[in-house]
């Protein structure tokens, strides 16, 4: 269980709202809670997911920004990836959403990086993206691990289903919607992130299908 401590967040909080000029009247608005649930965070050994999506959600951060290594220690890959046989799944060190480095896919580099492990549940080679912040909430939650395997052509992609897309600029766990133009058009189930900026073909380096979501 990952432990999302409540000093942290009160240290962040303080620093943000400094930062910001913003008041704590202010921070219990946009987390809409009221004032004796606001100060009930601050003294909380282990908050809640629904507080952590809803601090994250209101103030526009990334869990690692407030809780940082704290949260990236307690945060152990899932059983799962523990299992004995002929390594199968690429574990990428890097969260849908965040930094994919270009070049990344380069076999050198993927061995290098990149722990390979026995993954039972998937018969072909794979990778396991884990998920990270909330624009893709509820079917998709930060935490989880989007299990996929490349794509061989574009014209593969399905219009509603949601890929993970590995470009020159990050890698992004969106639903597909069209290609227009040299462009891939995408969304967020979360409207609160859309619209999503078309990302132009030729930075797309590969697309990955859903072969299985692993839960926390």
């Amino acid at each position: 269980m990952l432990e999302y401590q409540g000093e942290k967040f009160s240290s962040w909080i303080k620093k943000h709202l400094k930062e910001t000029g913003l008041t704590a009247v202010d921070a219990r608005e946009k987390l809409g809670i009221s004032n004796t649930a606001y100060y009930s965070l601050f003294k909380s050994k282990n908050l809640s997911r629904e507080s952590v999506n809803r601090i994250v959600s209101a103030f526009k951060v990334s869990e690692e920004e407030i809780w940082g290594d704290d949260l990236s220690k307690s945060n152990a890959k899932p059983a799962l990836f523990k299992g004995t046989g002929q390594p199968n799944m690429w574990v990428v060190p890097v969260k849908a959403q965040g930094g994919f480095l270009e070049g990344y896919g380069d076999s050198v580099i993927l061995e290098q990086n990149i722990e390979k492990v026995y993954f039972p549940f998937v018969g072909q080679e794979c990778f396991a993206f884990e998920i990270d912040g909330l624009s893709m909430v509820t079917e998709y939650m930060p935490g989880e691990y989007f299990v996929g395997s490349p794509i061989e052509n574009f014209k593969h992609m399905v219009k509603g289903k949601v890929y993970v897309f590995q470009t020159v600029d990050g890698i992004i766990l969106k639903e597909f919607v069209k290609i227009e133009e040299d462009n891939i058009y995408l969304r967020s189930q979360n409207e609160d992130y859309n619209p999503v900026k078309p990302i132009y073909l030729k930075e797309v380096k590969r697309v990955y299908q859903r072969e299985m979501i692993i839960k926390n």
